[in-house]
């Protein structure tokens, strides 16, 4: 008898929390992570490389007193998150301008892509 009172009370708790909901977010957010991640590492990095051409600047060091600060990981980490932003930006962009107006007048989508 007890265990079927816990199989409901487990089933109540996926329904009314919308794990099931949660799960697939989480799926669709990792797939959508590699997708720019490879994006940034192929189309983005290369850019970077070309304005930047020895690899070397990632190991750049400002030595002060004992302290040394590794400028160049610093910026690479700036890049790259700067990258990312970028991509996301576009590909959150491209969706809301998809989805169209909600209510079908003219000015109903320009909410959405005028922040943008």
């Amino acid at each position: 008898m007890r265990d079927f009172k816990l199989k409901d009370e487990f089933v109540d708790f996926i329904r009314s929390f919308g794990i099931v909901s949660v799960a697939v977010g989480i799926v669709m957010g990792n797939a959508v992570a590699k997708i720019i991640n490879v994006v940034v590492e192929s189309l983005m990095m290369p850019i970077v490389g070309l304005i930047f051409p020895d690899s070397e600047w990632q190991r750049v060091v400002w030595h002060l007193g004992r302290a040394n600060f590794k400028i160049g990981l610093i910026i690479a980490a700036f890049l790259d998150f700067f990258s990312v932003a970028i991509v996301v930006f576009f590909v959150v962009r491209y969706i809301l301008r998809m989805k169209g107006p909600k209510d079908g007048g003219e000015d109903a989508g320009r909410k959405d892509t005028a922040r943008l």
